[in-house]
């Protein structure tokens, strides 16, 4: 062999492996024998197409799964407000109730006394049992 056909053998490219299309051997049968490689075309050159800006998907959704994310942060932070302010509004609803009740009895004791002061200013306090007499009517 000369030292071109073994510098050619050597640079030469692997064999390609078949592809589907080609019919594959069957177990029992022996593959068939390769001769050399056809030789590979080169590829065609595509004439060169005009530059045009290609949209980038990852810079239109990055800001939009921010602005969803900060939406979401946003309406929980404001339930969590909101929470807050109704737990404080019950709170005040509680003490006032309980102030109404107090300014009831205050008012009822109060109101007691007056009537009680009235009653034995008039004289219509109630006697001591002892004290009652029962009346006698005279028969006919």
């Amino acid at each position: 062999m000369s030292a071109r056909t073994a510098r050619a053998v050597a640079t030469a490219p692997a064999p390609a492996r078949p592809r589907r299309h080609e019919a594959r051997p069957r177990r029992h049968e022996a593959p068939p024998r390769r001769t050399a490689p056809a030789p590979v075309p080169e590829p065609r050159r595509r004439a060169a197409a005009p530059a045009r800006p290609r949209p980038r998907l990852g810079l239109l959704v990055i800001p939009l799964i921010a602005l969803l994310l900060g939406g979401i942060v946003w309406i929980n932070v404001s339930k969590l407000a909101f929470t807050a302010e109704t737990g404080r509004v019950v709170e005040q609803a509680r003490v006032t109730e309980a102030e109404v009740v107090r300014l009831r009895a205050q008012l009822e004791r109060a109101d007691a006394t007056v009537v009680d002061r009235a009653q034995v200013r008039l004289g219509m306090g109630l006697p001591a049992a002892s004290s009652i007499t029962p009346l006698r009517v005279p028969a006919q």
